[in-house]
């Protein structure tokens, strides 16, 4: 069962940045036109849409931004590249 009613919802638990508890859901789901889109959501918060980059192939605006955030995490925390 789902939470949220998406299709293929998967919900993992991490911290906030105080240290609270929070689920993040990716799924499937429908726009406010019906059409099928890939989303993500924060606890209860709003649900955002995975917008897609034309020069990106498969991977979206919010996938490309967050591994270029962690290569910038790894170099300036001096993390050895893997």
């Amino acid at each position: 069962m789902t939470t949220r009613g998406w299709y293929k919802e998967r919900t993992l638990t991490t911290v906030d940045t105080v240290g609270r508890e929070v689920s993040v859901t990716t799924g499937l789901t429908r726009d406010p036109e019906g059409r099928l889109v890939a989303a993500i959501a924060i606890s209860d918060g709003p649900t955002a849409i995975y917008r897609h980059a034309a020069d990106q192939d498969d991977r979206t605006e919010l996938l490309a931004n967050v591994t270029e955030t962690v290569k910038e995490l790894k170099k300036l925390a001096h993390v050895p590249p893997r």
